[in-house]
């Protein structure tokens, strides 16, 4: 990884544009909270990738460093959960849209198909400001 980045970077300075990195790593959680990944997976398996998972093997070397401890962790998590916490309550004041709003600004003009749509969905949208859509 560090010499692709490094490659990337040279690049980059050189003039040569933007480079994608696909970085790869082991999947240690379940796909989602309706899967079980411990029916499939082998928990010895699990346990050893734990040990070279990117974001822990990250904390460790700039603990052993001495650039990151338990006081940097703490304020990021702070810092973390503040500006969740921000977006949250813009996200709940935030009116919800217009239900036109999905069909606006897709096409200069509205295909044939989508128009239909379009008056489809503002027949069954929620009454807003007294009116339909």
């Amino acid at each position: 990884m560090h010499q692709a980045a490094r490659e990337a970077l040279d690049r980059a300075r050189a003039g040569g544009g933007p480079t994608l990195i696909e970085a790869l790593t082991y999947r240690l959680g379940d796909h989602t909270t309706a899967d079980d990944a411990s029916r499939y997976r082998d928990p010895e398996t699990v346990q050893a990738y734990w040990h070279e998972e990117p974001v822990l093997r990250l904390r460790n070397y700039l603990a052993r460093l001495g650039a990151w401890d338990k006081d940097n962790e703490e304020a990021l998590a702070r810092e973390c959960n503040e500006a969740v916490a921000a977006a949250v309550e813009t996200y709940l004041a935030t009116p919800p849209p217009d239900t036109a709003a999905m069909f606006d600004h897709l096409y200069a003009a509205l295909p044939s198909a989508l128009q239909a749509q379009r008056a489809e969905a503002l027949r069954f949208a929620p009454v807003q400001g007294g009116e339909h859509g």
